[in-house]
């Protein structure tokens, strides 16, 4: 069942009307951002914030849905979230209205945001300032935008020296397939390399939340969900303390499985869309004690990895 999110009325009025976003899909210009002008800011407000905040809002919800999850994290009152090429933030909101849903402790967030391009920083910065007078969100937040160019391992490296704490969420959503398109920063798979660099920023109970478009690659015959699937199982093959708990088949194939295609659908309604589609593969990866802890009694669902036949929802059920 595909899940439909509605946009908030108050973020609906803010970025289309503060901000004068603009809702025009242009899915050939959103491939390599860090250079778009402010005009082009605007456009990707006002047509990919919304989607990045249904996706984000829908997949915390869904990582809810284990009940020892749910369990092991319902005494939290502070989280902290890195969120890398974060753009203008669609799943930083996102997050934060989910988790404020979910978490009747909660308290304060923490978000470290860094993207490569400034306006979107910007826009960011000022949306940040925004929502704290937002009558509907009732926990403190504090989100320190990071403008970065990171085109290489020595960059990425510094980046992370930069970072002096650890996370319950690192987030990294339709972003990656922009470093393969521009063939920059890693000579391997892209996928693998930063789920390298990301895990250990985990806390003992945080996740890993990487999300990407389904689209095929512009000069070979595959998909982005496969190179993902292909470069975190090499990741998670060479590091077995980390294992994935989303999808539930992954958990129990990613041993096995060589980077099979999968996808889930959410759409978002606002005032310029209704129920505006989006297709993502995602992938949650967690500490592995936590991930068998969480994971006890959930069966492996059937997947691509073993029967190319098997429906490509079904991990994501």
């Amino acid at each position: 069942m595909i899940v439909n999110v509605n946009l908030p009325q108050w973020l609906d009025s803010i970025i289309y009307g503060k901000y004068e976003a603009v809702y025009e899909p242009r899915p050939q210009d959103v491939v390599y951002n860090p250079d778009q002008p402010y005009d082009f800011v605007k456009l990707y407000l006002g047509t990919y914030f919304p989607r990045s905040f249904a996706e984000a809002n829908s997949i915390v919800l869904k990582l809810f849905q284990n009940i020892k999850y749910k369990d092991a994290m319902q005494q939290i009152e502070e989280i902290n979230i890195l969120d890398f090429c974060c753009g203008t933030g669609g799943e930083i909101v996102g997050m934060i209205i989910g988790l404020q849903f979910l978490l009747p402790n909660l308290k304060r967030i923490n978000v470290d945001a860094v993207d490569a391009n400034p306006d979107a920083i910007r826009v960011l910065y000022h949306l940040g300032e925004d929502l704290k007078g937002v009558d509907d969100i009732k926990i403190e937040f504090h989100i320190h935008p990071m403008c970065l160019f990171i085109e290489t391992g020595q960059d990425f490296e510094d980046f992370i020296q930069m970072l002096n704490r650890e996370y319950h969420y690192i987030l990294s959503f339709k972003a990656l397939n922009e470093f393969v398109q521009n063939r920059s920063f890693s000579v391997g798979n892209i996928y693998s390399d930063v789920v390298d660099y990301l895990l250990p920023l985990l806390l003992p109970d945080g996740a890993l939340i990487l999300s990407d478009v389904t689209t095929k690659l512009d000069d070979v015959y595959l998909f982005y969900p496969e190179l993902m699937n292909k470069g975190i199982n090499e990741a998670l093959r060479r590091n077995r303390s980390y294992k994935s708990i989303i999808p539930h088949s992954c958990y129990y194939m990613e041993d096995k499985c060589e980077g099979c295609y999968m996808q889930d659908i959410f759409t978002v309604t606002h005032s310029r869309k209704q129920m505006d589609r989006t297709k993502v593969a995602y992938r949650i990866i967690c500490h592995a004690d936590f991930a068998n802890t969480i994971m006890d009694g959930i069966r492996s669902n059937n997947c691509r990895a073993v029967n190319r036949l098997a429906d490509k929802f079904e991990p994501y059920r």
